[in-house]
């Protein structure tokens, strides 16, 4: 699977788009939810994700009760809790959950000492995940998507 990078503190992580694009996804519903379900295709749409990856990712938070899908012509997806209820750390969790990490660990050297290592990393990472939740991502990105993007400000300085 495609992986994005990105540095923190000189160190190089990789998170699997799959993560990515569920945390996009649960966001834009989040953002874009009102009297109709939110639809895959327009999801997919706004964030410039494929299809067939968001849909698979979109089933297993549903599976995982981070969403509710509805099928039919007005179908589509919402929260399956209140934004303040689903944290970062539960959409990480959901769509990592059936994937087996212990496939990288050939070596016994690997399994003995950098396994342990990195899921004690892991464990920090997702502690640190618990603490953000939908409800302060949507008060943060509400008030740009409100934001007109083909109003220009004008500068009457001269």
């Amino acid at each position: 699977m495609a992986q994005l990078e990105f540095e923190l503190e000189n160190y190089l992580f990789k998170v699997q788009k799959r993560i990515i694009y569920a945390i996009e996804a649960v966001i834009d519903i989040a953002i874009n939810s009102g009297v109709n379900p939110v639809q895959n295709i327009a999801i997919a749409r706004r964030q410039g994700i494929p299809k067939r990856y968001l849909e698979q990712t979109l089933q297993t938070l549903v599976k995982n009760g981070i969403l509710n899908g509805s099928r039919g012509p007005k179908g589509g997806y919402r929260l399956a809790k209140e934004r303040r209820k689903i944290k970062i750390s539960d959409i990480v969790s959901s769509v990592t959950k059936e994937k087996k990490t212990n496939e990288i660990y050939n070596s016994d050297l690997s399994k003995e000492i950098i396994e342990p290592i990195i899921a004690k990393i892991s464990k920090k990472c997702l502690l640190l995940l618990e603490e953000i939740s939908i409800e302060e991502i949507y008060k943060s990105e509400k008030p740009k998507k409100n934001q007109d993007p083909k109003k220009k400000k004008v500068d009457f300085v001269i």
